[in-house]
């Protein structure tokens, strides 16, 4: 791999491909599809207005200045603007891209940015170490400082991002890399074997949830194998602007599930799922292509993959409740699936589902945003909480973890009775035991 060319005002490590600029005709299609454009009516904060940036500062008409570095974060990367653009342009990929420009061209304080790198290539990279760190989290519940701290009401005379970051926090239990069997058999009929990937939040903050999953599909006829070597999807990093990390993590998750005998890699998060996905590309460079294409291949959201293989209903119990589905973006934008989740909720005996309006609008958690931008967050989570009101539903139903966070904070604070489900955990209601 030769040296990489400088492309106008952007540095030549990690920069956006001309082409993948040029794509955009400024047709406008993406514009009422962009919850930021939506907030602000500002042309700049549109997908095709950042893009327009990208193109400035790579003819170098524009520095990678403030108002790019800016724009590059305020961006949900929701994906919405994509799959509305008939060209394919991927704003939110190349927003991304100009998130690691921004730490070259624009770094942060030091104590700033020495935080950023603990997390990022420290913290998040180890699983054992990022495990030790929740523990006074978990310290901080069942000491009952939560209860104390909450009631009290303290942290509302402090930053928002900080009082919704301890709002936010679920109700901890062990992480469930530390307990789950490297195999969990299938009962019954066994029909294959996958692969498990348990995504960092996944088995900090909902180890109930993924225990749901292992559960299902040993109860659809699949053996589980969940290798204790895995690490982060890379996601995070990518978000934050740290691709060369990413890709380190995406080597280690390759070499470890390719050296596994299974049909399938099936995830429970939408987040993690996405990352995975965008290996081919992440690493298109760097790896041979058919390695590539078949972790690609093998890698399927819980949903999708129940879907693929026909789910066995025979045994499933019945559960009343009155549901409705919010879409996460990295499933139905980033990944293309938006039937196969409502085909598993129907397929539960005793579901009704009903539609929302907007399903596939953002809810404002995109990672880290909700907090960096807490009252852009609140704007957009207020529009899906009335759509979740509209619906009279019983139960919301989702499938990735920040959405299920920023919802389940929301409609908590909205004084909304809705609980949030995993939609492995409404599945796991109807799976019976064996």
């Amino acid at each position: 791999m030769g040296t990489p060319e400088k492309l106008g005002n952007f540095t030549p490590n990690d920069a956006p491909k001309y082409e993948d600029i040029l794509q955009c005709m400024r047709c406008g299609f993406c514009l009422p599809t962009c919850p930021t454009f939506s907030l602000t009516s500002r042309e700049r904060s549109s997908p095709r207005g950042r893009v327009a940036l990208a193109r400035a500062v790579a003819e170098g008409k524009l520095e990678f200045n403030q108002a790019m570095k800016e724009e590059a974060f305020f961006c949900l990367d929701c994906r919405a603007c994509t799959t509305a653009c008939p060209s394919g342009v991927q704003a939110g990929s190349l927003m991304e891209i100009c998130r690691a420009q921004a730490s070259q061209q624009q770094p942060l304080p030091k104590w700033q940015a020495g935080f950023r790198k603990f997390i990022l290539q420290k913290m998040l990279p180890n699983p054992d170490l990022l495990e030790t760190s929740m523990l006074p989290a978990c310290l901080y519940q069942k000491l009952g400082i939560q209860w104390l701290v909450r009631h009290s009401k303290l942290l509302k005379l402090g930053p928002k991002w900080i009082d919704k970051a301890e709002g936010m926090m679920p109700e901890l239990h062990q992480p469930l890399r530390q307990s789950i069997p490297q195999l969990s058999p299938a009962t019954g009929e066994k029909r294959g074997t996958v692969a498990f990937f348990l995504g960092c939040v996944m088995t900090l903050m909902y180890a109930e949830v993924s225990k749901q999953t292992v559960r299902i599909l040993n109860h659809q006829g699949f053996d589980v194998i969940t290798p204790k070597t895995q690490k982060c999807c890379g996601a995070p990093h990518m978000t934050e602007g740290d691709p060369e990390t990413a890709r380190q993590l995406a080597r280690h998750n390759l070499d470890v599930f390719l050296n596994l005998n299974v049909d399938a890699i099936v995830t429970d998060c939408a987040g993690c799922g996405s990352a995975l996905k965008e290996y081919q590309e992440m690493l298109a460079e760097r790896e041979d292509h058919q390695r590539l294409q078949k972790f690609h291949s093998k890698v399927k959201d819980i949903s999708e993959f129940l879907v693929e293989v026909g789910i066995r209903t025979d045994e499933l119990k019945p559960v009343n409740k009155v549901v409705t589905y919010h879409e996460p973006c990295h499933l139905c934008h980033a990944q293309g699936i938006s039937t196969q989740p409502r085909e598993v909720i129907k397929s539960i005996p005793g579901i009704e589902l009903r539609e929302m309006k907007e399903s596939n609008w953002c809810c404002g958690s995109a990672a880290t945003f909700s907090l960096k931008f807490t009252e852009a967050s609140q704007k957009i989570l207020d529009r899906k909480l009335d759509n979740v009101r509209e619906s009279k539903a019983e139960v919301l139903v989702t499938s990735n973890p920040g959405c299920h966070l920023q919802l389940d904070w929301g409609l908590r604070e909205a004084e909304m009775p809705q609980p949030v489900l995993h939609l492995s955990e409404l599945l796991g209601e109807a799976t019976p035991d064996r």
